[in-house]
């Protein structure tokens, strides 16, 4: 590994395409009436979008925790780094681990990770991916204890979390300052809990009480949707502190949620992922389940779902799951 400067390390093109700081990356999208159902109550609806700016959102986390442990000196002596994701995460830790010095990336996939993904990780110099069909978190701890070796483990890694709290969170109140509702797909968790935890502190450091809902949005026990987890997934693997800042949870099923995705692609644009069309269903259930006092207490209030990543990537999985006339319309039955 090269020993390298933090200076050194900001100063690289890649990190200054995808350090966070400074950036205002999340754009907006507001849905029409014929995917808002909930406009007759005066409720506007938005998607929120921050992979124009980066890839897909994983870029933000990836990048605080390399420099997290950079800076405690966790690389030294270090020429590999080893991450396990489903897809996302290895992406932009491959980009950025030249940038902190290292020689060689080895990223650990399950064997379900959409080919349309493996390719763009195979494209990429100095990765090494390695599939496994189980035991993917095992595996990349038994990579990382080898000689040179250490594990980026974004499902326990705090710095996942915070990178949400410091910027995500900030760059949401700042689109949408008078946010009601907002759903998040799960699968590290990261997301759901820093930008939980943003709220939470800025209500405290407020002195007034929170007023915006956080709901985690997952599939199904038993279904999974590409870079999610649903219950018996994230129990195997997540250790993030998640729970305290989620208010509710709403599960979706696989085949919704690249419905949804499709259904989307007729108003945003770039055009989301299936864990995308899972978040915008997800919100639409819970909406669905309020009480009428509850829903009419929303009139005039702005509600949201977090867009993780381009349907791009899922081309396959799309053409795959779903039939010509999915996504034209939308049931929640």
């Amino acid at each position: 590994m090269k020993n390298l400067s933090l200076d050194e390390v900001l100063e690289h093109p890649i990190v200054n395409a995808l350090n966070p700081k400074g950036k205002h990356f999340m754009k907006v999208r507001w849905l029409s009436p014929r995917l808002n159902r909930f406009a007759e109550y005066d409720i506007r609806m938005a998607a929120l979008i921050p992979f124009g700016t980066f890839p897909h959102i994983k870029s933000i986390p990836a990048f605080q925790m390399l420099l997290e442990d950079f800076n405690a000196g966790r690389y030294k002596k270090k020429h590999t780094i080893v991450v396990d994701s489903s897809g996302n995460t290895a992406h932009a830790v491959a980009l950025l681990a030249p940038a902190f010095g290292f020689d060689a990336v080895k990223i650990v996939l399950s064997s379900d990770v959409p080919q349309s993904k493996v390719g763009i990780l195979d494209a990429l110099s100095s990765v090494e991916v390695i599939k496994v069909p189980t035991g993917v978190a095992k595996r990349a701890h038994e990579e990382g204890n080898r000689p040179g070796h250490i594990h980026l483990n974004q499902y326990a890694h705090l710095g996942n979390m915070k990178s949400h709290s410091l910027y995500t969170g900030v760059e949401i109140d700042r689109v949408i300052p008078e946010l009601s509702v907002l759903t998040i797909p799960m699968g590290s968790c990261g997301t759901v809990a820093g930008v939980g935890s943003f709220y939470k502190e800025q209500s405290q450091h407020n002195g007034i009480e929170k007023k915006i809902k956080i709901i985690g949005v997952r599939p199904y026990s038993g279904q999974q949707v590409p870079g999610a987890r649903n219950k018996e997934r994230m129990e195997e693997v997540v250790t993030l502190p998640w729970e305290r800042y989620v208010d509710s949870i709403s599960e979706v099923g696989r085949k919704s949620s690249f419905s949804s995705a499709r259904l989307l692609w007729s108003e945003v644009v770039p055009q989301p992922g299936p864990t995308s069309g899972m978040a915008y269903y997800g919100l639409l259930k819970f909406l669905s389940a309020l009480p009428l006092k509850s829903l009419a207490s929303l009139t005039g209030s702005s509600v949201a779902f977090l867009c993780p990543d381009d349907g791009r990537f899922y081309t396959e999985r799309f053409t795959g799951e779903l039939d010509e006339k999915n996504g034209i319309f939308l049931s929640l039955n």
